[in-house]
């Protein structure tokens, strides 16, 4: 009896079967990593501003918050800063640099991508939509 190389119909259908499941578990997984990527890196941006809130009340000349209007703030912010200009919001629909002074701080529907209370020193990205995990942005 001779014996013909190559695959029966039963074992390329299991083989398409497990394939099928792999590719089940692999996709939404790899399509949710652009959002945990987006939300990790606005986080970061927000913890580096933070940051730098602190460090300029912690100088012996500053004294207290970084106040004025949203100009002077950031001129205050940038040198604690990495790069020559302030990072912008690219999460939530925004994509903006701009501070909003609030106080108390609250989100704005104006399209700015920072609110900042001088108060406080609080500063929150102005957005109410949520992320990939169901934070909401403005609670990051």
């Amino acid at each position: 009896m001779s014996r013909k190389n190559g695959f029966t119909l039963v074992e390329l259908v299991v083989v398409v079967l497990i394939l099928g499941i792999l590719a089940a578990v692999a996709v939404p997984k790899i399509i949710n990593n652009g959002d945990d990527a987006a939300d990790s890196g606005v986080a970061q941006t927000l913890a580096s501003i933070r940051d730098a809130i602190e460090l300029y009340r912690t100088k012996a000349n500053a004294g207290g918050y970084p106040n004025g209007d949203a100009t002077q703030v950031r001129d205050k912010l940038l040198p604690s800063l990495r790069g020559s200009v302030f990072p912008k919001v690219k999460v939530g629909g925004l994509n903006s640099n701009v501070i909003k002074i609030a106080t108390p701080l609250a989100i704005s529907t104006n399209g700015e991508g920072w609110v900042y209370d001088p108060t406080t020193g609080e500063i929150m990205i102005n957005s109410n939509t949520l992320n990939g995990a169901g934070i909401k942005y403005s609670e990051l």
